[in-house]
C-alpha cells in the first residue's frame, strides 16, 4: 500500500505540470508546415501601365489562382494553402494566422516565421511594417506586442526574461544589426566600412551530449539584448532598419538586399498548483528574406556589386528550394539534404524538417509581368506544405522551494539549483515509468482482491451451506425426538397392557 501511494502521488504530481503546459501530446506529435499566401495590390506602376493581373486569391477558398498565356492557350493553375491573402486584407488578419504560435513560443517551443517571394511583393511591409502605425504595423511588432501582453498577467508568471538578438546574411556574410557601431549606419550604398573591434560571426552546430540536448545551429558572438517592454523591441528593431542593406532595384525602389533574421529568446518562470517552479524557454524567429530577382527583370544597367548581390540571393534562395524539394522526396530515395550549401539554409535547419513549429508566408504580385516569379513561389510553397517538423519543447521542472536541497549518500549537501532543475523530456520519461508501475501494482492489488472476494463468496457460501445443513439436522434431530418419544409411548402402552393380561389369569 506505501508504495502503491508513493507511485499515485509522483505520478499525480507531474501529471499536474504535464498537463498545464499540454505538451505531452505535442512533443511526440509530427506536424507540418503551415503555408500562407499573401497577393498584394496591383501598385502604381502597375496600374499606370494597364498591367494585366493574372493572379488571384480566395481568402475563404483558401485557394490561389494564376493564369498563364492568352486567349485559347490560357492555362488556369490552381493552388490551395492554409490561408489565403488578398488586397483586401488587412495586417492584423495576417498576423492572426501565427498568433497561435505566441502560445506555444510562451509553453517553451521554438518557432519560425518567415516571408518568401519575389522582390517588391510586400515580405518586409508583411514582416516589419510600419512600426509608428497602429494600422500598418507588421507582424514582428505585433508579436512582440501580444508576448509582453501575456507577460504581464502577474498571477500567473513569477518572473521572465527576454532577449532579443537582430541577424543579417549579405553575400553571404553575417552581420549583427544591433550591435553600437556608428560606422555601420546607414541604408546600403555600395561600399560598407569594417570594424576590425567587433567580434566575427559565425555558424556553429552544438549536438549535445548523451544527457543533454544541444542548442543546435546558432549564431556564435551574435549579440543578445535584453528588454523588459515592447517599445524596448520596437526601438532595437527601428534601430537595426537603419542599418539594414536597402537598395534601388528595377523592381522594387526599397529592395532588401539582405536576409534578416530578429529572434526573440523568452524564459518565464511560474508557480505550480504544488508550490514547484516551471521554467519554459521558448524562441521566436522571425525571418524576412531577400527578394528574388531574375536577370530579365533586374536589367542590364546593374552594376557588379549589385549583380553580385543578386547572384547570391539567387543562389541561397534556390538552395532552400532545393532544401524544401529533398525534404518533400527524403521518404522516398532518402536524399542527402543540402543544409550546409548555404548559411541561411543552414541557420534554417531547425524550421525545416527539424523540431521547430514553422509558418511561411509566401508573398506574391499579381502582374503579369511577375507571373514566372509567381509560379515558381507557389510551386517553392506547395512543396513546403509537405514537410513535417518535430517540435520539441524547452520547459524544466524546479522541484522543492527556495534554499531547500537534497542531500547526497555521504551527507554532503547538493546544490538545490542544479539537484532540483531536471529536464523535462526526462521527467516525462519517469513519470510514464511511474505510472506503468503504478499501473502494474494497481492490476496486481485488483488480482489479489478478486481472489480475496472469491474466497471470502466461497468461505460466505459454505458458511451458508453449513448453517443450512445445521438447521436441518436440528429440524431432523427434533423429528427423531419426536419419533423417539412416540416409540416410549407405544412401548410403554405395550407393556401396561400385557401386565393387565397376566393378573387376570392368576386370579382365575
Amino acid at each position: 500500500r506505501t508504495c502503491s501511494d508513493a507511485f499515485k502521488s509522483a505520478a499525480g504530481h507531474l501529471r499536474a505540470h504535464r498537463a498545464q503546459a499540454d505538451m505531452a501530446e505535442d512533443e511526440t506529435k509530427m506536424q507540418s508546415v503551415r503555408v500562407v499566401v499573401r497577393v498584394r495590390p496591383m501598385n502604381d506602376k502597375e496600374l499606370k501601365n494597364n498591367t494585366l493581373p493574372v493572379v488571384t486569391g480566395s481568402t475563404d477558398k483558401r485557394e490561389v489562382t494564376l493564369i498563364r498565356g492568352v486567349g485559347q492557350r490560357q492555362i488556369r493553375q490552381t493552388y490551395n494553402f492554409d490561408s489565403v491573402f488578398t488586397s483586401f486584407s488587412s495586417q492584423a488578419e495576417v498576423f492572426q494566422t501565427i498568433h497561435p504560435l505566441i502560445s506555444e513560443v510562451m509553453q517553451g517551443f521554438e518557432a519560425t516565421v518567415f516571408a518568401y517571394g519575389q522582390t517588391g511583393t510586400g515580405k518586409t511591409h508583411t514582416m516589419e511594417g510600419d512600426l509608428a502605425s497602429e494600422e500598418f504595423k507588421g507582424i514582428i511588432p505585433r508579436a512582440v506586442e501580444a508576448i509582453f501582453e501575456r507577460l504581464n498577467d502577474k498571477d500567473k508568471y513569477v518572473s521572465y526574461n527576454v532577449k532579443a538578438s537582430y541577424l543579417e546574411i549579405y553575400n553571404e556574410e553575417l552581420s549583427d544589426l544591433l550591435l553600437e557601431n556608428g560606422e555601420a549606419k546607414g541604408a546600403y550604398n555600395g561600399v560598407r566600412a569594417i570594424d576590425e573591434s567587433i567580434p566575427k560571426l559565425s555558424l556553429v552546430e552544438d549536438r549535445g551530449e548523451p544527457k543533454r540536448r544541444g542548442r543546435g545551429v546558432f549564431v556564435h558572438n551574435l549579440s543578445d539584448h535584453e528588454v523588459g517592454c515592447a517599445s524596448d523591441v520596437l526601438g532595437l528593431i527601428s534601430h537595426a532598419q537603419e542599418r539594414r542593406r536597402v537598395g534601388e532595384t528595377k523592381m522594387n525602389k526599397h529592395s532588401s538586399r539582405s536576409h534578416c533574421v530578429f529572434t526573440l529568446t523568452v524564459t518565464t518562470h511560474e508557480f505550480t498548483s504544488d508550490g514547484c517552479t516551471m521554467e519554459c524557454m521558448g524562441k521566436l524567429h522571425l525571418v524576412d528574406l531577400a527578394g528574388s530577382e531574375c536577370a530579365k527583370s533586374a536589367g542590364s544597367g546593374a552594376n557588379d556589386a549589385r549583380e553580385r548581390e543578386r547572384k547570391n540571393i539567387n543562389q541561397s534562395l534556390l538552395t532552400l528550394g532545393r532544401v524544401i524539394s529533398t525534404l518533400r522526396e527524403a521518404g522516398k530515395d532518402g536524399a542527402r539534404i543540402p543544409y550546409r550549401d548555404s548559411k541561411l539554409t543552414r541557420l534554417l535547419q531547425e524550421s525545416l524538417g527539424g523540431r521547430c513549429k514553422t509558418v511561411v508566408i509566401a508573398t506574391l504580385s499579381p502582374s503579369q509581368l511577375a507571373v514566372e516569379e509567381s509560379s515558381s513561389t507557389l510551386s517553392y510553397v506547395e512543396k513546403a506544405k509537405g514537410i513535417t517538423n518535430k517540435p520539441v519543447a524547452t520547459s524544466f521542472l524546479k522541484v522543492g522551494g527556495p534554499g531547500v536541497g537534497p542531500v547526497s549518500g555521504r551527507g554532503d549537501k547538493i546544490d538545490a539549483n542544479e539537484a532540483s532543475m531536471q529536464d523535462w523530456n526526462a521527467m516525462l520519461a519517469r513519470m510514464k515509468y511511474m505510472e506503468e508501475q503504478m499501473n502494474e501494482a494497481q492490476a496486481a492489488l485488483a488480482r489479489k482482491h478478486t481472489l480475496q472476494a472469491e474466497i471470502i463468496a466461497r468461505s460466505e457460501a459454505a458458511e451458508l451451506a453449513r448453517d443450512t445443513a445445521q438447521a436441518e439436522l436440528q429440524a431432523q434431530q427434533a423429528v427423531a425426538e419426536g419419533l423417539r418419544c412416540q416409540l416410549a409411548e407405544v412401548e410403554a402402552e405395550r407393556r401396561g397392557g400385557a401386565g393387565g393380561r397376566g393378573g387376570g389369569g392368576g386370579a382365575r
